[in-house]
């Protein structure tokens, strides 16, 4: 079963190819570094960044003739794991009155994010900027579109995720929501990673209590494959998309 609510800047092709994007970048983790060519593309660099203080192969950048296309990957390893779980929270990095962010998703970014950027110096800021990841990497693209919102100086810049956790306070949802006026969250809502963090996190150890709020501008289905795994999957994503378009034309 299918529920989908629309937006107007929403493009079916871009959020399959951006989708497709998430799954190179899984490939890249896989194959240990190579990129497959992909087709009016060329790629700029490949990237890693630390989780847990181990370097590993986290996304890449790719290049056409009007846009540049920047995907992170999701969750594979047991440190990637642990970052998931430091669910502390800290202020943005970023930009200022940015509010306060997932600990270890913003400890991630900020091992790649000045190498990104010295590649960015690179290329022509006339092009429009595409940015998007699936699972912890939806966290990363989130964080990563608010910097480069800020800090990058591109015409344009479009962010689309897939199955992306809550990312960081009422404070930062409110200063992404401006700073990335073209972004989506693309949500199964029989998808477990999208609730996470809870609403309110408390640690009893320090006797701590944590805020967490999505960015707006959800486009949500619901594709229950009977599984949690199945219904964070990229495919299960691939299918929910799929399912949005035939509700539009009906």
């Amino acid at each position: 079963m299918y529920w989908v609510r629309q937006k107007p800047f929403y493009n079916k092709e871009l959020a399959e190819f951006l989708l497709h994007m998430c799954v190179y970048a899984y490939r890249q983790y896989v194959n240990n570094g190579p990129i497959e060519p992909i087709p009016g593309f060329k790629l700029v660099h490949s990237f890693k960044a630390k989780a847990n203080g181990i370097p590993e192969w986290f996304g890449f950048i790719l290049e056409s003739d009007d846009a540049i296309v920047i995907a992170f990957r999701g969750t594979q390893s047991d440190a990637d794991w642990v970052a998931d779980a430091s669910i502390s929270q800290t202020p943005f990095l970023y930009g200022n009155n940015g509010g306060l962010v997932h600990s270890g998703f913003q400890s991630v970014y900020a091992s790649c994010r000045d190498e990104i950027f010295k590649k960015y110096a690179l290329l022509s800021k006339q092009k429009n900027l595409f940015i998007t990841g699936h699972s912890l990497g939806g966290a990363l693209a989130i964080l990563h579109a608010a910097d480069a919102a800020l800090n990058a100086g591109f015409r344009s810049i479009v962010m689309y995720n897939y199955g992306a956790p809550r990312v960081g306070d009422g404070r930062f949802a409110s200063f992404y929501d401006q700073a990335v006026p073209n972004s989506i969250r693309f949500v199964n809502t029989a998808d477990l990673v999208p609730k996470l963090p809870p609403f309110v996190v408390y640690n009893p150890l320090s006797k701590t209590t944590f805020f967490y709020q999505h960015v707006q501008t959800p486009f949500s289905f619901t594709a229950d494959t009977g599984s949690i795994a199945g219904n964070h999957m990229p495919d299960t994503y691939f299918s929910g998309i799929e399912g949005m378009a035939r509700l539009a034309y009906r």
